[in-house]
């Protein structure tokens, strides 16, 4: 079923990740979402049909929020610093929405396009790295799946809260794609 992208979507779509993850799947349904969201549970009904349409939803809306992130990045003539600020927007999409984030990377859901969507920005930039001699090789593919496990490893940690805060991230992880520059 194909969600309209609304405010009322995306308030019954964080209302219902919220849920997600303090009631686990067990505990979410339509009805509590509708509820957690101030309406009557025919929108939520409309919007999504049911239980599984909610999820598939929630799943598009992450990617979509983090894709416009990324799409936000201004390209500058400084590839590397370019790729240093793809992670943090990453990483700031993440924090933004965290319970949506953790659904995101879960399985079960078939919206590769959204996924790739939002993994091709990094590529590029890896490309354009390698293009300016700050990477070896010609090939993105490899060096992008590094650089997305490090920033989504970093991501993960800080908001389980192995990590703290900016400080960590911007010194220690994301920033430090500048000491990569052979």
């Amino acid at each position: 079923m194909a969600v309209v992208n609304t405010e009322l979507t995306a308030r019954l779509v964080d209302a219902a990740a919220a849920i997600l993850v303090c009631d686990g799947p067990g505990g979410l349904s339509l009805r509590k979402v509708a509820a957690a969201a101030g309406v009557s549970t025919m929108p939520v009904y409309t919007l999504f049909g049911d239980k599984q349409g909610l999820l598939d939803a929630m799943h598009r809306e992450g990617f979509r929020r983090l894709g416009l992130a990324l799409a936000a990045v201004p390209r500058t003539d400084e590839p590397l610093a370019d790729l240093a600020a793809l992670g943090l927007a990453y990483r700031e999409a993440a924090l933004a929405s965290p319970h949506l984030y953790g659904l995101m990377f879960t399985g079960g859901f078939g919206h590769t396009e959204a996924a790739e969507a939002t993994y091709r920005p990094l590529v590029d930039a890896v490309a354009r790295c390698q293009a300016d001699g700050v990477f070896d090789g010609t090939d993105p593919e490899p060096i992008a799946l590094h650089l997305w496990a490090l920033a989504h490893g970093l991501v993960s940690l800080e908001l389980a809260g192995k990590v703290s805060g900016e400080s960590y991230a911007e010194q220690l992880g994301y920033a430090a794609l500048a000491f990569l520059r052979r």
